[in-house]
């Protein structure tokens, strides 16, 4: 059977690219009981939009209810869920052991994932899972490498298997962080992690083993530093792209993208490339190093492999100095419609776009395309030297064709 591409839907906007560019399957947070809790606007109404519109197109969709329930969340739990169920998700995605055997005693068929929050590691904790509250689908943990997961499949094989492909990589087991709680009051699990494991941090002027959090000057943490700097945890991003054919035939049925709080143009940009893979896989195609390309052009932290081949060496860090992001694009906006007679093209500007810029535009079935802008019209259809972020709609001369649900890009 032909793997699963599932893409994060942060929003309902890119729900839908996710869905335009490729994706098989989306999964959503539900406001207070997932992860992403406070970035988040799936409240019931948004939520049946989402849903509608992805059965519309006869895909699925996974609402994400992964958190670690306190006792103040027990009460309020069912009624949400019997809110969630009137719209007909496809599965609901789970952790807590206790709300899921809340959602068992009343629903006894609905289809229910184990969350890489779980952090399902090893083939008797899947047997567990699946035996004890007929869990129909596993979330395996970030840290498990391809040989791992093949015993599992040998061992389990009556349950699928769901496994991370691409994204960022937490300095912790599969998300379950303290360190951004411990710094800034910020709980990473809530969705509003601070990045205090991405910071710069500096040795401290005549204390050579005390930190200091250059946001916070004056307040120390001990610490030693080598040659290379003081990048703490700083893990590169994954990339399992060239790797999927090994994936499944270990066993994996679906093939998850992590970024629920990235933009469109990373979303569309990531399901395009690994939509491309899956499909060349499944013609028994070779991998294409081009789309390595293609993934390089979105803002990352520098690829690896992660657990892939066993335990990542020092090289899955991003040790370099001053250096922790890279791309080869900056996101500029979405095309809006076709373009009009005199060759103008509406976009709704995310990023300042200016005259004799080269801009790339990609679409869910064309390939990229560079031209430069020759005209620029504000809203108020007034020519100007360049159309910025935050004015909405401006148009744009210089594209050819037409172009829906297209993405522009300004080439750096």
């Amino acid at each position: 059977m032909k793997p699963e591409l599932l893409l994060p839907a942060g929003d309902l906007e890119k729900l839908q690219y996710a869905l335009a560019y490729g994706g098989d399957a989306v999964y959503l947070g539900a406001p207070y009981f997932s992860l992403r809790a406070r970035e988040n606007e799936f409240d019931l109404e948004n939520l049946k939009k989402g849903i509608d519109h992805t059965h519309s197109l006869g895909k699925k969709v996974y609402v994400t209810a992964n958190i670690f329930a306190r006792n103040r969340k027990i009460n309020s739990f069912m009624p949400a869920v019997d809110e969630w169920l009137k719209l007909k998700p496809d599965a609901l995605i789970m952790s807590d052991p206790g709300l899921m055997m809340m959602v068992r005693e009343k629903y006894p068929d609905v289809e229910i994932h184990l969350s890489v929050q779980a952090n399902s590691m090893n083939w008797q904790n899947v047997k567990f899972w699946h035996k004890s509250l007929n869990v129909r689908r596993v979330i395996l943990s970030r840290e498990l490498s391809l040989t791992e997961i093949k015993e599992i499949r040998q061992r389990v094989p009556d349950i699928e298997l769901e496994a991370f492909v691409h994204g960022a990589i937490c300095i912790a087991f599969s998300g379950r962080c303290l360190m951004s709680s411990y710094m800034s009051h910020r709980d990473a699990n809530q969705g509003v992690c601070d990045n205090s494991c991405r910071e710069k941090y500096k040795v401290h002027e005549n204390k050579e083993l005390f930190l200091e959090d250059k946001r916070n000057p004056g307040e120390l943490y001990e610490v030693k530093e080598d040659d290379d700097g003081t990048y703490f945890f700083n893990a590169k991003d994954l990339c399992l792209i060239p790797y999927l054919k090994e994936l499944h035939e270990a066993g994996i049925c679906s093939f998850k993208v992590e970024g629920r709080t990235k933009s469109v143009y990373y979303v569309a940009s990531v399901a395009r490339a690994y939509r491309q893979a899956i499909d060349d896989m499944y013609a028994g195609k070779p991998y294409n190093p081009a789309l390595m390309d293609d993934l390089n052009k979105i803002s990352n932290r520098g690829y690896h492999m992660g657990f892939f081949n066993g335990q990542p060496g020092a090289d899955a860090q991003n040790y370099a100095e001053g250096v922790t992001r890279y791309s080869t694009r900056r996101f500029a906006g979405l095309s809006q419609g076709p373009i009009n007679e005199s060759g103008y093209m509406p976009v709704e500007v995310r990023g300042t776009i200016k005259l004799g810029m080269n801009i790339e535009i990609l679409g869910p079935d064309m390939k990229q395309e560079v031209f430069k802008v020759k005209g620029i019209l504000n809203g108020k259809m007034q020519s100007a030297e360049a159309a910025h972020t935050g004015t909405g709609v401006n148009y744009i001369k210089g594209a050819n064709g037409i172009i829906k649900n297209g993405i522009l890009n300004i080439v750096t």
